[in-house]
C-alpha cells in the first residue's frame, strides 16, 4: 500500500456535503418497492422502480467494479435521477443541493474510471481514491430521497424505457 495516499481524502466530499456516516431512514419503503417494482432484468415500468434500481446500479458499480465499467449509461442514470428528484419539488433547495452534490461525486469518480481505463490517466498520475466512492452513507442518503419520493407518490408513475438505456 503506497504510504502516500491520503485515504481520508476520499470521505472529503462527503463530509463537506454533511452526510457522512449517514444511516437508512426508509430502507421498508425501498425494499417494499424494490420487490414490487423493479424487475431481475431491464429497466421498471415504473418512476419509483426505475429511479431504485438505478442508484442501486450506480452502488454496485462502484462497490463491485471500482466504476471500472463506467459508461454513457452510467451517466444517464445520474441525469435521470437528478431531474426526476428536481422536478418533484419535495425537497428544499438545501436538501436538494445535498442529493445533486452526492450525485455528482458519483459522476466524477466514474468519469475518472473510465478515464483511467481508456489510457487517458497516466499510471503516474492515477489515484485509485477517485475511481470510486465505496462506503453506503452517500448511496444510502440518495436512496432515502427516492424512498420520499416514492411515499409521495403512491400512485405508480408509468415510465417509458429509454432506448439508449443499456444496463
Amino acid at each position: 500500500m503506497d504510504e502516500h495516499i491520503n485515504w481520508d481524502q476520499e470521505y472529503f466530499r462527503v463530509e463537506e456535503l454533511g452526510i457522512r456516516g449517514y444511516k437508512m431512514q426508509h430502507f421498508d419503503v425501498c425494499k417494499r418497492v424494490w420487490t414490487e417494482l423493479v424487475p431481475k432484468q431491464g429497466q421498471a415500468d415504473s418512476v419509483q422502480g426505475e429511479l431504485l434500481r438505478q442508484i442501486e446500479k450506480l452502488r454496485n458499480e462502484a462497490c463491485d467494479n471500482g466504476n471500472i465499467n463506467w459508461d454513457d449509461s452510467f451517466v444517464l442514470f445520474f441525469d435521470f435521477i437528478r431531474k426526476t428528484l428536481e422536478e418533484s419539488r419535495l425537497f428544499d433547495a438545501g436538501h436538494m443541493s445535498k442529493i445533486a452534490g452526492a450525485l455528482e461525486y458519483i459522476k466524477e469518480n466514474g468519469t475518472y474510471a473510465a478515464q483511467f481505463a481508456e489510457g487517458l490517466i497516466p499510471d503516474e498520475d492515477f489515484d485509485p481514491i477517485k475511481l470510486a466512492y465505496t462506503e453506503s452513507d452517500l448511496y444510502d442518503f440518495i436512496s432515502d430521497a427516492i424512498a420520499v419520493f416514492c411515499m409521495k407518490n403512491n400512485g405508480i408513475i408509468p415510465h417509458a424505457h429509454n432506448p439508449d438505456l443499456h444496463r
